[in-house]
């Protein structure tokens, strides 16, 4: 595995943050600015968050799984589906398809094969058509 490469920046700001750890935003900003260095806000609030200045939710408690977690409890009581991600089939058993509902794809997929080679049957009357009036007029 590749050694974690360093990060000036950032190293800049948590060694400024163990020095002071009441330091602003404004005035590490001046300081890296001096060395050349340029550093975001979110670089400060993620090395106030590492050296544990300010307090960090852990990685999937926060608001939207909060709100994810209330929808799924709202859909679960109103007696509805849960809704799963895309492409993945329904948790409900039920829905597996029976030999009739089966019957009755397999009738509607011919059906619709049938009604598209009617309309190609259709529409290469049409071009044959045009083809030889085009033919009469370049003659």
């Amino acid at each position: 595995m590749a050694a974690k490469k360093s990060n000036p920046a950032m190293d800049f700001i948590v060694n400024a943050l163990k020095s002071d750890r009441g330091a602003q935003y404004k005035d590490i900003a001046e300081a890296a600015a001096k060395k050349k260095l340029k550093i975001y806000p979110i670089m400060f609030g993620r090395a106030q968050a590492l050296l544990g200045i300010v307090k960090m939710a852990a990685r999937g408690h926060g608001k939207a799984a909060k709100a994810a977690k209330a929808a799924k409890a709202a859909h679960v009581k109103a007696g509805l589906p849960v809704k799963r991600g895309p492409g993945r089939p329904r948790k409900n058993a039920a829905m597996t398809i029976s030999a009739s509902a089966f019957r009755g794809t397999i009738e509607g997929i011919v059906a619709a094969v049938k009604g598209s080679e009617q309309a190609k049957a259709r529409y290469r009357s049409a071009l044959e058509k045009i083809q030889s009036i085009l033919a009469d007029v370049l003659a």
